[in-house]
Order: structure tokens, then C-alpha cells, then sequence
């Protein structure tokens, strides 16, 4: 007959216990919906915002499609702590984010994420701890997405303000200017008339149709020239 001694038997049900309690972690974690479109593409997946409780902050996770559903409006903001001028124009940003944000039936239609130049992760924090939006992880801020975002929108210095559309279709690349001179955002988000009238009258599903038929276009043409040029 075989036979166990007692400590054992103890290790043998404590790792039981421990195999249990990871089946319950594993259960209790909802999966990751799967996101596409636009905004994810230029993105990613997840967002952040930032809850100061007293002395503290607590980082909230969000998925890219929810926090930004229902939004007509997104502005892409980079800017650092260590820019004088970000530093000065930060507050009046937040100032004119919630002035727009309660406008009579345009309520909550702006979103801003913030793409963070700051140089390490606590100046990264303290910083955000002033704004009232969302911000790319300060990994994807300071990586590949951050440097893509950058070059996709030519920008040259900061702060810049870049706004897009719910399609990710570029607005103006030059809100941080165009701010000082309509605080009260008469003309905000300061399309140009024909893209006014195109966004009045074509609902959402048809404007994406349209978008990724320019972009089929596009992609194939980019590769028909790669391979003449190859």
C-alpha cells in the first residue's frame, strides 16, 4: 500500500486550493470584446482616464469603441509637462472641453485623448491628474502608436491639437490656434463648409461605407506603385 505522510497530504491540498483558486480567477475574467474600425486603428484597443480621490489617483481601463460611442467630435491632444506653453494652454483646453460638452443638444459629443510626450511615467501622472479625458497608455503614447500618430499629422511642435471625426477622418490639425481666437466655439470643430454639409446629410453607415471604399482604393494603388517601383 502507498502511503503519505502528513505534510504531504498538506502540500498536496494547498496546491489543489491554489489550482482552485486560479479555475475561479480565470472564470471571473470577462473576455475582450473584439474591436474594429477607425479609431481603433488609430488608437488601439485600450484608453485610459485617471479618478483623483483625495491625494490619490486610480487608473481606469477602457475599450476604445465604448468610451468613445456617441462621439462626433475627438481631439488628439500632445502636449508634456515639460512644455511651457502646454502647461498654459492645458487649463484653458479644459475650460473650452466642458463649455462644449454642455452645449444645448450637442451634450457630451467632444472627446479628447491625450497623447502624452512626457518624459517618464510619474511626470506622465501628475500631469494627467489635470485633465478630465482619456489617454493613450503612456507606453503607447511614448512607442510605435505615439510616433505614427505624430508623423500621420506632421506635427511639428507642442502643444498641437489634431480633431477627427467618428470616423478618424481628419477635422483641423490646428484647434490648439483656433481656440484662443473662438473661446465661446461659435465656429467649433471648425469644418470646412463642404465637409459640414457631407457630415449634415450623410448618416454615420454611409459615410463608412464611403471611407473604406477610399481606402481599398487607396491601399491598392500603394501597392501597384511599390511594385512598379520594385
Amino acid at each position: 500500500d502507498t502511503t503519505i505522510s502528513a505534510s504531504e497530504q498538506e502540500a498536496v491540498e494547498e496546491e489543489q486550493q491554489l489550482d482552485s483558486q486560479e479555475a475561479e480567477t480565470e472564470q471571473e475574467q470577462p473576455e475582450e470584446p473584439v474591436q474594429a474600425g477607425p479609431l481603433i486603428d488609430l488608437l488601439g484597443t485600450k484608453l485610459q482616464s485617471l479618478e483623483i480621490e483625495g491625494q490619490n489617483g486610480i487608473l481606469h481601463e477602457h475599450y476604445t469603441n465604448e468610451a468613445l460611442d456617441g462621439k462626433r467630435v475627438i481631439g488628439l491632444y500632445f502636449s508634456a509637462d515639460w512644455c511651457g506653453p502646454c502647461r498654459q494652454f492645458t487649463p484653458e483646453l479644459v475650460s473650452f472641453y466642458e463649455k462644449m460638452n454642455k452645449r444645448r443638444g450637442k451634450k457630451d459629443q467632444f472627446q479628447i485623448v491625450w497623447v502624452s510626450r512626457c518624459r517618464d511615467q510619474n511626470s506622465h501622472f501628475q500631469y494627467f491628474s489635470h485633465m478630465p479625458w482619456l489617454a493613450l497608455p503612456i507606453e503607447e503614447a511614448t512607442g510605435a502608436r505615439g510616433q505614427h500618430l505624430s508623423d500621420k499629422y506632421k506635427v511639428k511642435g507642442i502643444p498641437t491639437l489634431v480633431l477627427v471625426d467618428d470616423l478618424g477622418q481628419t477635422i483641423t490639425t490646428d484647434a490648439r490656434n483656433k481656440i484662443p481666437q473662438d473661446r465661446a466655439g461659435i465656429g467649433f470643430p471648425w469644418r470646412s463648409p463642404l465637409a459640414q454639409l457631407y457630415s449634415t446629410l450623410f448618416p454615420r453607415s454611409l459615410r463608412m461605407v464611403v471611407k473604406l471604399q477610399i481606402d481599398n482604393v487607396r491601399t491598392k494603388m500603394v501597392n501597384k506603385l511599390k511594385g512598379l517601383v520594385g
